[in-house]
């Protein structure tokens, strides 16, 4: 294990207080929204837990594509919170490509938490080590998770249809977490889904506890300099409507479904769209859309704008300001999306997939309009909606901020006090 040799860990090392209990975050993936979760909780804990360190263990190859946010952690508080990388031997241990990365990483997550000493741990993204906790090593600490996908109470969601494998994957999922929650080393489950925490409450015994985590932003001004800068780099043209779809561009963001909608709009509605696709396009997915593309702007009507890179947190909100509409028209998507978040914040309506929890979240809090995303008509019926009507008319602004402001970084930093001193 890295500890001693990995200069990372010996720089930040250094600069600890020892006397400090601390407690460990682990994170084995690299893209998303996951960089942005690892700034936003040591933000939050530099400025609200003085009494406990915590120590962010990630993998090289996050070190290496987000370095601007493992140096900007570790000068944070150097004394209380500090970013640690996996040695690239063990992160090879947990690439996406290998058969047994969930247990390489819960192996090593309980050897860290144990070098550590750690008081207690959290595990980032949990959805994928319930089997090894249940069958792998004991944990040497009270363990959390954090658990992004519940799929087991979507029955109780308006227009759900599941298919039988459905039926099957929410049974597993469901078995899973209730053995999960009885074991001796589980602290805190925490989950997104305010649904899913009170299904579980109702259905499954538990002697963890069981919590909603407020899925945090970093609240800044933008200046209107800034924006018209990124309107014009971007090429928008004047008197269109913008629409972003925002993320990286992969199958179950639907660009193809999406771009297929573009085409079946009606001219009218063709001339005044720009849509505006940012994030690196997935290689799946990324023929078919460069081709769909070129086809869309030689008809000259509408305006199709690709920005194929990866997109940084900190710009992140700089789209969804300049946006007249976000999309959330992902395809049968599970779990919670921070872009409805980013949208209420920016007081802007989204098109959204009726599917699921993201559909019910929409609905409930007037966020913008639902469609089908599998239906091709009924997809381009919402996109002409959106780009036709005024956005007023599309959604509730003062709801859509309201339901934002659940989730702001205050709120956060309450969640992990209450964690930390439990």
């Amino acid at each position: 294990m890295g500890i001693a040799g990995n200069s990372e860990m010996t720089d930040s090392t250094s600069q600890c207080d020892a006397n400090l209990p601390r407690v460990l975050a682990f994170e084995m993936q690299t893209g998303g929204h996951h960089p942005s979760y690892i700034r936003n909780f040591a933000m939050q804990w530099a400025e609200k837990i003085q009494e406990h360190g915590i120590d962010f263990l990630v993998t090289k190859q996050f070190q290496e594509r987000h370095d601007s946010v493992f140096e900007l952690v570790n000068e944070l508080a150097p004394q209380r919170i500090r970013m640690l990388a996996l040695t690239k031997e063990e992160s090879h241990q947990v690439r996406v490509e290998s058969k047994f990365r969930e247990f390489a990483g819960w192996k090593l997550f309980c050897s860290y938490a144990e070098s550590l000493r750690s008081s207690k741990a959290m595990l980032m993204y949990s959805d994928h080590f319930q089997l090894p906790m249940l069958v792998g090593r004991s944990a040497p600490c009270p363990v959390s998770c954090i658990y992004f996908r519940p799929t087991f109470h979507y029955g109780q969601l308006r227009d759900y249809r599941p298919t039988w494998k459905q039926r099957i994957a929410a049974w597993r999922k469901k078995w899973m977490l209730g053995r999960l929650l009885k074991l001796k080393c589980m602290d805190t489950l925490y989950c997104l889904d305010p649904l899913a925490i009170d299904y579980i409450g109702e259905h499954l015994p538990t002697k963890a506890k069981v919590r909603q985590l407020p899925d945090s932003f970093v609240q800044a001004p933008i200046p209107a300099k800034r924006l018209k800068e990124l309107r014009s780099n971007l090429g928008i043209e004047e008197g269109r409507k913008v629409v972003l779809l925002l993320g990286i561009l992969d199958l179950r963001k639907g660009p193809e479904q999406l771009l297929q909608a573009v085409d079946s709009l009606d001219e009218a509605s063709k001339r005044k769209l720009c849509l505006v696709m940012a994030g690196k396009l997935d290689e799946k997915v990324e023929s078919s859309v460069l081709a769909a593309i070129e086809r869309l702007q030689a008809q000259q009507s509408s305006q199709i704008v690709l920005h194929n890179e990866y997109i940084t947190d900190t710009s992140v909100q700089d789209y969804y300001e300049l946006a007249d509409i976000a999309l959330t028209t992902y395809q049968r998507h599970m779990g919670m999306s921070s872009a409805l978040i980013r949208a209420g914040l920016a007081g802007k309506p989204v098109l959204s997939s009726s599917y699921g929890l993201m559909g019910e979240i929409v609905r409930r809090h007037q966020l913008g309009i639902q469609i089908d995303t599998t239906d091709p008509n009924e997809f381009s019926e919402g996109l002409s909606k959106v780009i036709n009507e005024d956005s007023g008319e599309l959604f509730d602004a003062s709801e859509a901020l309201s339901f934002a402001e659940t989730h702001s970084p205050d709120a956060l930093g309450r969640t992990l006090q209450d964690w930390v001193e439990s």
